[in-house]
């Protein structure tokens, strides 16, 4: 596998996620996904950035050892309101999940200063919970054009159904590849 590229199975037929690549997931199918993805990422990559709107940085971080997961590949940006100590090193925390200003700007350091690979936002349907999809729409744009512009693959997470159909139709185009 070459590095800068993650081959995954999905439905049956292997992705590439070399590039940005968005993932509609089922509430359903959440968890099982995720755990794939996370799989992927860390076989092929030795520096991640995982950007947690849902769970914690301890829960994620639990999840990831007991699949066997080296958790020292990853640098951590918890945008949940549990704060996690910070004094671990690999993680730094937002004050929220509706701060994107300073979810930007710290993501936009952590890119810089982590020499990063790939980075793993889960999940842009929280985004949707906090802001119009609009808004979210502008995100998505700015947080592509930065992973574009530091050669660093993306993979963004979203549900399906709900407000998130509207915003994947709104930010497909500036992916590499949607994935169901």
């Amino acid at each position: 596998m070459k590095s800068g590229s993650i081959q995954m199975k999905t439905n049956g037929s292997n992705t590439s996620l070399k590039g940005i690549t968005i993932f509609l997931f089922s509430e359903k199918d959440y968890a099982r996904k995720m755990e794939n993805i996370m799989l992927s990422t860390s076989s092929a990559f030795s520096r991640i950035c995982y950007v947690s709107l849902n769970k914690p940085y301890s829960v994620i971080s639990e999840s990831l050892k007991k699949q066997g997961i080296d958790t020292k590949k990853f640098f951590f940006i918890d945008c949940t309101e549990n704060h996690a100590d910070e004094k671990a090193g690999q993680v730094v925390n937002v004050s929220s999940p509706k701060a994107l200003t300073e979810m930007s700007i710290t993501i936009g350091k952590v890119l810089e200063l982590g020499k990063i690979e790939a980075m793993v936002f889960d999940s842009l349907s929280t985004l949707l919970v906090y802001e119009d999809p609009s808004t979210v729409v502008k995100f998505t744009h700015s947080l592509i054009s930065s992973l574009r512009g530091k050669k660093v693959s993306g993979v963004l997470v979203c549900l399906e159904g709900g407000k998130g159909t509207g915003l994947i139709k709104d930010i497909s185009m500036f992916a590499d590849r949607v994935v169901r």
